[in-house]
């Protein structure tokens, strides 16, 4: 995780030095975080959408189907109801 390492501390001027970089990390990983959560409400409403249509689709689907299942019978019985007056 930490690709940059600080420089060894041996006296002051050095500990100046690794505070100083220190200091730039932190803020370059601020502005990094500051970018990425305008990011956040984009991919919530992805993460959303994706869970919730897939349901969605789902429920129209059965309830496509259990319509048909309902259909056909009512057919069967129209076509059986056809084909008796036709045989008359």
């Amino acid at each position: 995780m930490n690709n940059n390492k600080l420089p060894l501390i041996n006296s002051e001027a050095s500990l100046q030095v690794a505070i100083q970089l220190m200091k730039e990390r932190i803020k370059m990983q601020e502005e990094a975080l500051g970018s990425r959560i305008h990011q956040i409400p984009g991919e919530m409403l992805k993460s959303v959408t994706g869970s919730i249509l897939p349901s969605i689709i789902n429920l129209s689907t059965i309830g496509s189907i259990w319509g048909l299942l309902k259909v056909v019978p009512i057919a069967q019985s129209l076509f059986s109801l056809i084909r008796k007056k036709s045989k008359d």
